[in-house]
């Protein structure tokens, strides 16, 4: 079986699913098709938290490099196209499916994870200054909502009213409905098994149940399962910085109290996007999110991450979560390249783009995204410089002892986050010696003059057998790739 389209685009998530919808209104003429499986088995968006978070995102490590500061600039341009998007698809749904953009963010400073979460907390705030967005420093005890244990309480906070959350559910939920009732655009609910390209240029894919869906055009946007269709193609595969896993999971709880009525993050830390809650009703919360770099993707919950949890709802969020009860557990995987930076773009293969490795941005940035990728397909002007294409070697953002130094501090706060106690007897200079020991020892194994984001160095140390001689072998392949 055979069905021909403009444009298919691989991935059924926020980003795939925004592309689909900025293409149809951008060209209405255009028939397209969404390809994903319905239960999105190791997607992203589906677990997400869904802040549309600007500023709360904002890190030390991030605004010090011209790449960094460059994806800001990207995500301040996102905000402020959210609520034309959703009122858009407001104005294709019934009362009962429209969303809601539930706006107002508290980051708070709870000093539980050492130097890293202060150096961030500062980052955001020098951030909204110099985007002139509104916010005002906070009485972290007059947060409601907020009732954390005596010896995790914040020490400082700040809100941000513009900056929020949509509900990621809903959202997915909502463009569902909206394709469903479209001429021009197909929901196929399947995964996709090849690419098909010849002669340098992409005819189409194959399904996993073996439909050939043609088109001049194919985006990937498919997050980490993106790189298993890119490794049948080793030439194209080995010229683009390869796609890892950043595994996560979260939790919805129903609590007997009123919750938080607007989003409470700390600033991101432990090689993680900081505890965050996000509020799903009054009575139900989000709770997120761990963050493991990792070659396979999570597909169920994992119990350390679950304890975890758990515990942070209960020391740093309220106590009264004691009693809360437990909806679901959610594990999704956010698309990592290994250089940290987004594929976006068209490829050497004549009609294939790609629309991946956005880590944790990707459903707050797809509207600008998705709309600028229509016009890139469409020929015409783009809305932003391109600085990610996906054919590059991959891009240093950090020196090596600022990545190892950034590692140290990453490690630390994973530490502290676990109730870690060093002993009062000079142990806090022997433990920050031993991780700079072995940031150092990863990063010199390597033997490379590309230098990766230090939250891989957990996954390279816990198998260096493995990671090592692969790794090395990478960037000797994607070096002589690009001459």
């Amino acid at each position: 079986m055979s069905s021909s389209f403009d444009v298919v685009i691989v991935g059924n998530g926020a980003l795939g699913h925004a592309t689909a919808r900025a293409l149809i209104s951008a060209d209405p003429s255009l028939k397209v098709a969404v390809v994903g499986q319905a239960h999105r088995p190791t997607g992203a968006s589906p677990a997400s938290g869904a802040m549309l978070g600007t500023f709360g995102e904002v890190t030390a490590p991030l605004i010090r490099s011209h790449y960094g500061r460059t994806k800001v600039e990207l995500a301040v341009r996102a905000s402020h196209l959210w609520d034309e998007w959703v009122a858009g698809l407001n104005a294709e749904l019934p009362a009962e499916q429209q969303l809601e953009i539930k706006r107002g963010t508290f980051v708070i400073n709870n000093n539980l994870s050492g130097q890293i979460e202060d150096e961030n907390y500062t980052a955001i705030i020098a951030t909204l200054r110099k985007y002139e967005e509104k916010w005002e420093e906070v009485d972290p005890s007059a947060i409601p909502g907020l009732q954390p244990a005596a010896d995790s309480r914040p020490l400082r906070a700040l809100f941000i009213p513009r900056e929020g959350t949509v509900d990621s559910g809903r959202l997915l939920a909502a463009y569902g409905a909206v394709a469903g009732r479209s001429q021009r655009l197909r929901v196929v609910e399947d995964g996709v098994r090849t690419l098909r390209i010849h002669n340098g240029k992409v005819e189409g894919v194959e399904t996993l149940g073996g439909e050939v869906l043609t088109g001049s055009h194919v985006v990937l946007a498919a997050g980490i399962g993106t790189q298993g269709l890119l490794d049948q193609h080793p030439d194209l595969a080995r010229r683009i910085p390869r796609l890892f896993a950043g595994g996560g999971t979260s939790v919805l709880l129903e609590a007997d109290m009123p919750i938080t009525p607007h989003v409470v993050r700390t600033p991101n830390r432990a090689f993680a996007c900081g505890l965050h809650a996000v509020p799903r009703s009054e009575r139900t919360v989000y709770v997120g999110a761990t963050n493991h770099i990792t070659p396979r993707p999570f597909e169920r919950a994992n119990v350390s991450d679950m304890y975890f949890l758990l515990e942070c709802a209960m020391d740093q969020l309220h106590q009264g979560h004691q009693s809360s009860r437990l909806v679901t557990w959610n594990s999704g995987n956010r698309p990592v390249s290994i250089d940290g930076c987004p594929l976006i773009g068209p490829t050497s293969v004549s009609g294939l783009w790609m629309l991946t490795g956005t880590y944790r941005d990707g459903l707050h940035l797809s509207p600008l995204l998705a709309q600028d990728m229509a016009r890139r397909i469409l020929g015409r002007e783009p809305l932003y410089e391109n600085l990610f294409a996906p054919e590059r070697q991959p891009i240093c953002t950090r020196t090596r002892e600022e990545a190892i130094e950034d590692g140290i501090r990453h490690y630390e706060a994973v530490g502290y986050e676990h109730r870690m106690t060093i002993p009062r007897v000079g142990w806090h200079v022997t433990f920050q010696r031993m991780y700079r020991n072995t940031l150092a020892s990863v990063y010199d194994a390597l033997e490379s003059d590309y230098v990766i984001p230090p939250e891989f160095v957990p996954m390279i140390d816990n198998d260096r057998k493995h990671w090592v001689p692969f790794l090395r072998e990478y960037y000797r392949n994607i070096k002589a790739a690009h001459g």
